[in-house]
């Protein structure tokens, strides 16, 4: 929940701890700014019930930065001027309420975030007898240094025992949107910056050379990605 108005952030936060399901946790923020700045720390939200008309970073704003952090999480609009809800399309979002609205559309909208979380497939890591269910999404660069891969996030590295040849074998499986670029490294193109033929620079600021064998597919794969990326 992210709203400048504090009174009706705690209000509706109590209203959707009532109607969600029991394990459902909720936490309010009080500026777009704040939002981003967790989210890019590598905070997990799995959807954002967003308030369009906000000082600073708006409600719109915010969702375009998400966005363009990779992050799939669930936008609900909230907005007192219906005008500005058909703006939120390009970003993809999910709902459009308006604030005054009864607990029947509230509960609607929960419903239609677990229709969407279930229609996402995550990426189960263990380390250290732990399990890290991770969206794909999420994934910036994957390393493999002997029997131990490690998956680096916005923030965050989780190392698993496992050869690469599984790891992207069950990255396969949640998204196509990994590539092989190299014996020991794989890539998320939703993360790929810039590219030459000799490297590729992320989004988080890393470069990664692409091996001559893995260049033909990581090429192609690039530009079907930048294709239907485009639509």
């Amino acid at each position: 929940m992210c709203d400048d108005d504090t009174v009706f952030a705690r209000a509706l936060c109590k209203r959707l701890e009532s109607l969600g399901q029991s394990d459902m946790l909720v936490c309010a923020f009080s500026s777009g700014t704040d939002l981003v700045r967790e989210i890019s720390s590598g905070r997990r939200l799995d959807a954002v019930f967003l308030d369009i008309e906000m000082p600073g970073l708006n409600g719109l704003d915010a969702a375009r930065k998400l966005r363009e952090l990779g992050g799939e999480l669930s936008i609900i609009f909230l907005t007192s001027h219906t005008e500005l809800a058909m703006e939120g399309y390009e970003v993809d979002a999910l709902r459009f309420l308006p604030k005054d609205c009864s607990d029947k559309k509230l509960t609607e909208s929960l419903q239609a975030i677990q229709r969407e979380l279930a229609a996402k497939p995550n990426v189960v890591i263990r380390q250290k007898g732990e399990e890290y269910v991770v969206p794909p999404d999420k994934i910036i660069l994957v390393q493999a240094d002997n029997n131990t891969v490690h998956f680096t996030m916005c923030g965050e590295t989780i190392s698993a025992r496992m050869k690469l040849t599984q790891a992207l074998e069950m990255l396969e499986k949640a998204s196509q949107e990994f590539v092989k670029v190299h014996r020991c490294i794989i890539v998320n193109l939703r993360h790929v910056s810039k590219y030459n033929a000799k490297e590729i620079i992320l989004d988080n600021g890393e470069t990664v050379p692409i091996s001559k064998s893995c260049a033909g597919e990581f090429k192609e794969k690039m530009f079907e990605f930048v294709r239907i990326s485009a639509r």
